[in-house]
Protein backbone atom coordinates (compact mmCIF):
# COMPACT_ATOMS: atom_id res chain seq x y z
CA UNK A 1 0.00 0.00 0.00
CA UNK A 2 2.66 2.56 1.11
CA UNK A 3 4.32 1.48 -2.17
CA UNK A 4 1.15 2.75 -3.96
CA UNK A 5 0.83 6.24 -2.60
CA UNK A 6 4.96 6.97 -3.08
CA UNK A 7 4.58 5.40 -6.92
CA UNK A 8 1.23 7.93 -7.13
CA UNK A 9 2.74 11.00 -5.23
CA UNK A 10 5.89 10.41 -8.05
CA UNK A 11 4.18 10.28 -10.72
CA UNK A 12 1.83 13.12 -10.50
CA UNK A 13 4.92 15.49 -9.27
CA UNK A 14 6.32 14.08 -12.83
CA UNK A 15 3.76 15.10 -14.70
CA UNK A 16 3.32 18.72 -12.72
CA UNK A 17 6.89 19.14 -13.86
CA UNK A 18 6.15 18.56 -17.18
CA UNK A 19 3.23 20.24 -17.81
CA UNK A 20 4.92 23.09 -16.09
CA UNK A 21 7.79 23.06 -18.47
CA UNK A 22 5.47 22.71 -21.98
CA UNK A 23 3.49 26.01 -20.54
CA UNK A 24 6.79 28.08 -19.92
CA UNK A 25 7.78 26.72 -23.49
CA UNK A 26 5.08 27.69 -24.94
CA UNK A 27 5.30 30.73 -23.30
CA UNK A 28 8.68 31.81 -24.51
CA UNK A 29 7.68 30.72 -28.21
CA UNK A 30 4.65 33.35 -27.44
CA UNK A 31 6.62 36.19 -26.71
CA UNK A 32 8.73 35.42 -29.07
CA UNK A 33 6.28 35.48 -31.69
CA UNK A 34 4.67 38.79 -29.95
CA UNK A 35 8.33 40.11 -30.60
CA UNK A 36 8.55 39.35 -34.57
CA UNK A 37 5.03 40.44 -35.01
CA UNK A 38 5.89 44.13 -33.15
CA UNK A 39 8.94 44.26 -35.18
CA UNK A 40 7.82 43.30 -38.62
CA UNK A 41 4.01 44.18 -39.10
CA UNK A 42 3.03 46.59 -36.04
CA UNK A 43 3.60 49.70 -38.61
CA UNK A 44 0.38 48.80 -40.26
CA UNK A 45 -1.38 46.22 -38.15
CA UNK A 46 -2.74 46.14 -34.56
CA UNK A 47 -0.50 43.03 -33.15
CA UNK A 48 -2.02 43.41 -29.72
CA UNK A 49 -5.03 42.22 -28.10
CA UNK A 50 -6.51 45.71 -28.35
CA UNK A 51 -6.28 48.85 -30.83
CA UNK A 52 -6.90 50.05 -34.13
CA UNK A 53 -4.25 48.79 -36.91
CA UNK A 54 -1.96 51.96 -37.65
CA UNK A 55 -3.37 50.99 -41.34
CA UNK A 56 -7.03 51.33 -41.65
CA UNK A 57 -6.91 48.65 -43.85
CA UNK A 58 -4.87 46.38 -42.45
CA UNK A 59 -6.74 43.77 -40.53
CA UNK A 60 -5.81 43.54 -36.76
CA UNK A 61 -3.99 40.16 -35.95
CA UNK A 62 -6.59 39.47 -33.06
CA UNK A 63 -9.21 38.43 -35.64
CA UNK A 64 -6.99 37.28 -38.77
CA UNK A 65 -8.45 33.99 -37.88
CA UNK A 66 -11.64 35.47 -39.74
CA UNK A 67 -10.06 35.54 -42.95
CA UNK A 68 -6.72 33.60 -42.66
CA UNK A 69 -6.56 29.79 -42.02
CA UNK A 70 -3.88 29.66 -39.67
CA UNK A 71 -2.93 26.17 -40.02
CA UNK A 72 -2.31 26.77 -43.70
CA UNK A 73 -0.14 29.93 -42.66
CA UNK A 74 1.54 27.87 -40.54
CA UNK A 75 2.73 26.20 -43.26
CA UNK A 76 3.44 28.78 -45.56
CA UNK A 77 5.77 30.02 -42.85
CA UNK A 78 7.44 27.04 -41.96
CA UNK A 79 8.32 26.14 -45.61
CA UNK A 80 10.51 28.53 -45.86
CA UNK A 81 7.62 30.82 -47.87
CA UNK A 82 7.86 34.45 -47.64
CA UNK A 83 4.92 36.46 -46.64
CA UNK A 84 4.40 39.90 -48.75
CA UNK A 85 2.53 42.56 -49.09
CA UNK A 86 2.80 44.67 -52.68
CA UNK A 87 3.33 47.51 -51.10
CA UNK A 88 6.28 46.78 -48.60
CA UNK A 89 9.41 44.40 -48.67
CA UNK A 90 9.18 40.15 -48.81
CA UNK A 91 10.63 39.12 -45.35
CA UNK A 92 11.14 35.06 -44.89
CA UNK A 93 10.59 33.26 -41.36
CA UNK A 94 12.77 30.46 -40.40
CA UNK A 95 10.58 27.12 -39.30
CA UNK A 96 10.97 28.16 -35.34
CA UNK A 97 10.07 31.71 -36.44
CA UNK A 98 7.32 30.80 -38.02
CA UNK A 99 5.97 28.74 -35.42
CA UNK A 100 6.01 31.10 -33.38
CA UNK A 101 4.08 33.72 -34.79
CA UNK A 102 1.41 31.23 -35.39
CA UNK A 103 1.81 30.19 -32.04
CA UNK A 104 1.32 34.19 -30.86
CA UNK A 105 -1.68 34.67 -33.31
CA UNK A 106 -3.56 31.94 -31.98
CA UNK A 107 -2.98 33.27 -28.24
CA UNK A 108 -4.76 36.17 -29.04
CA UNK A 109 -8.13 35.55 -31.05
CA UNK A 110 -10.89 35.98 -29.82
CA UNK A 111 -13.58 39.01 -29.77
Amino acid sequence: METRVVLRATLLLYLSLATGGTALAQDEEIARGQALTTKLCAECHAVGRTGASPDAGAPTFRSIDDHTDLDAFMVRLRTGQQSTHPDRAAFHFSRDDGDAVVTYLRSIQGP
